[in-house]
C-alpha cells in the first residue's frame, strides 16, 4: 500500500498515559464504505491537475470525491464531446476504490445564452438552444459514466446570483434528464453556499413543489466555511425547511474547509491561519457531522490556483500544498489527520443517538459516541469547540462518566497526530455499563476514548 511517514504530525508531548504507537492508515480499497468525501473540484478549469496529485487519493482512505463535470471543457465544438480528461480521472478514482460524485455545473459559451464557467460568471444556460444543449450534455455524461457514478449534483452555490424560480426550473429539467438515463441515480440539489441560505432553499423548493418535481430530488447539499465549525444554526433551519417538503430527502455537507494562510479572496480569507489550525478545524467539522450521522466532505485535496480576470489567485484550503506548476510541494498535517479519521470512522461505526454522559470542565465541550455495528464496542469523541482553533496543543484534564458504555480495553487517541495511549487502570472504573474516566486530556482538536479492538496500532520509535 502506498503510504506516508507518520512523523509529519506535531506530536502530543503532555499526555501522562503510556504510549502504544500510532493508528495504522487504511487505503480506500481497505474500507468498505464511509460517510466521508474529499473535494477534488476545479479540474474542469485546470485550477488543479489530477495526474499531479492522484497518488495521494487512495491512501487518504476516503470513499468518495466530489468533482465538477466541466461542460465547456467536454464540449468545445457543438455536439462533439471529448471525454478523455474525465475518463482519466473517473476510471482511475474507481480503480483506487474511490467513487466520484459529479457536480453538473457551469455553462458553455459556445452556445448563445450558454452561461458562464467562472466564479464571477456562473450564470445558468438561459436560451432555448443552450438549455437543449445542456440537456443533451447531461444525458450524454450520465450515459457514459453510469456504471461508475450514481450521485449527480446540480450546479454549485446557485444562491449567489440565481433567482429561486429560475433555479427550480433548471433543477427539475436537469434531474429529469439524469433520471431518464439512470433511474436509480441519486440526484443532489442546491449546493448552497457556506452561509446556508435556507430562505433561498425554501423559495426553490416551493417552486419545485408547484412543478411536481420533489420526487426527482433525493438529497440536498450545503457548504460551510466558517471560523468555528460547530456553529450550525442555519443548518438546523435548512433541515426544517426541507422537512416541510419531504421527509425522504437527505441533507449532507458538501464543502467545508479551512485555509492555511491568508489569500486575496475566498471564504475565511480575512484571518490568519496555519497548518495546525487547519488540521484541528477539519477534524472538528468531520467529527461534528459524523456524530450526527451526516455525510460530509472536506474541501479540498490540494491548493488551487484560480485564474480571475487574468490574475492568479490561490485558494489555500488544500490538504496538499501546491507549487506554481500545480504539483504537490508538501503534504500538510491535515492530510495525515484526515487519514487517521478515515481509518477509524468507516460505516461500521454508527453514532449513538441517545448517548448519555456527565463531564467536568464541560463548557464548550463537544462529546459524541459511536458503536461498532458488529461488536457493539464504542468510541467516544471529545473536543473543545465553538471558537476558532488555537495555536496551542496544551490539554486540559477532565473527568467523564459514560452511561451505557461498552469497552474491554479503552485507549486514548489524539486523532490529529494518530498517537495512541493506554489509559491506566487507576484512571478508569467500570460499574456494569457505567464507565468513569478520570484526568482525560482534552483540547480544541478531537480526541478519542475508544476500545482498542476498533483500531489497528503500529509501533514507532518515539
Amino acid at each position: 500500500m502506498f503510504s506516508f511517514g507518520f512523523a509529519q504530525a506535531q506530536t502530543t508531548n503532555d499526555v501522562k498515559f503510556d504510549y502504544l504507537g500510532k493508528i495504522k492508515p487504511r487505503s480506500a480499497k481497505e474500507i468498505q464504505s464511509s460517510l466521508i468525501s474529499v473535494g477534488a473540484e476545479m479540474m474542469d478549469r485546470d485550477y488543479t491537475i489530477y495526474k499531479n496529485w492522484k497518488e495521494y487519493l487512495g491512501p487518504l482512505g476516503i470513499k468518495k470525491a466530489r468533482i465538477q463535470s466541466g461542460w465547456a471543457k467536454c464540449e468545445k465544438v457543438q455536439g462533439v464531446y471529448d471525454w478523455a480528461w474525465l475518463d482519466e480521472i473517473i476510471f482511475d478514482m474507481v480503480a483506487q476504490g474511490v467513487e466520484p460524485w459529479i457536480d453538473l455545473c457551469y455553462g458553455n459559451p459556445i452556445y448563445p445564452g450558454g452561461g458562464g464557467f467562472t466564479l464571477k460568471n456562473k450564470h445558468l444556460p438561459s436560451s432555448e438552444e443552450a438549455l437543449k444543449a445542456w440537456e443533451n450534455y447531461v444525458r450524454a455524461i450520465v450515459t457514459r459514466y453510469n456504471d461508475y457514478v450514481d450521485e449527480w449534483e446540480i450546479w454549485n452555490e446557485p444562491n449567489y446570483g440565481i433567482q429561486p424560480e429560475q433555479f427550480a426550473r433548471f433543477s427539475v429539467l436537469t434531474a429529469k434528464a439524469i433520471k431518464s438515463v439512470q433511474p436509480d441515480a441519486t440526484v443532489i440539489g442546491l449546493a448552497l453556499g457556506s452561509q446556508v441560505n435556507y430562505q433561498y432553499a425554501d423559495g426553490v423548493f416551493a417552486e419545485i413543489e408547484k412543478m411536481d418535481g420533489i420526487k426527482y430530488i433525493d438529497q440536498v447539499v450545503h457548504h460551510r466555511h466558517i471560523t468555528a465549525p460547530e456553529i450550525d444554526e442555519p443548518e438546523i433551519e435548512l433541515e426544517r425547511v426541507i422537512d416541510k417538503y419531504s421527509s425522504r430527502i437527505i441533507i449532507r455537507q458538501g464543502e467545508a474547509g479551512c485555509p492555511t494562510q491568508k489569500s486575496d479572496m475566498f471564504a475565511m480569507k480575512d484571518q490568519d491561519w496555519n497548518e495546525l489550525q487547519q488540521a484541528k478545524h477539519i477534524l472538528r467539522r468531520l467529527m461534528y457531522d459524523l456524530g450526527r450521522g451526516k455525510e460530509t466532505s472536506i474541501f479540498t485535496i490540494i491548493d488551487a490556483r484560480y485564474d480571475i480576470d487574468g490574475k492568479s489567485v490561490w485558494n489555500y484550503k488544500g490538504l496538499l500544498a501546491s507549487n506554481e506548476k500545480l504539483e504537490v510541494s508538501r503534504v500538510k498535517p491535515a492530510y495525515y489527520a484526515l487519514q487517521n479519521a478515515t481509518s477509524v470512522f468507516d460505516s461500521s461505526l454508527k453514532p449513538i443517538s441517545r448517548f448519555s454522559y456527565e463531564a467536568v470542565n464541560d463548557t464548550n465541550l463537544f462529546v459524541f459516541a459511536h458503536e461498532n455495528s458488529y461488536t457493539r464496542k464504542q468510541a467516544v469523541v471529545l473536543w473543545y469547540g465553538n471558537r476558532k482553533p488555537t495555536l496551542s496543543v496544551e490539554k486540559q484534564e477532565t473527568d467523564i462518566t459514560v452511561f451505557g458504555g461498552n469497552f474491554d480495553f479503552p485507549v486514548w487517541v489524539d486523532l490529529r497526530t494518530g498517537e495512541v495511549f493506554a489509559i491506566p487502570e487507576n484512571k478508569w472504573k467500570r460499574n456494569g455499563n457505567i464507565y468513569r474516566f478520570s484526568e482525560v486530556p482534552v483540547y480544541d482538536s478531537p480526541v478519542l476514548i475508544i476500545d482498542q479492538s476498533l483500531i489497528t496500532i503500529v509501533a514507532d520509535n518515539k
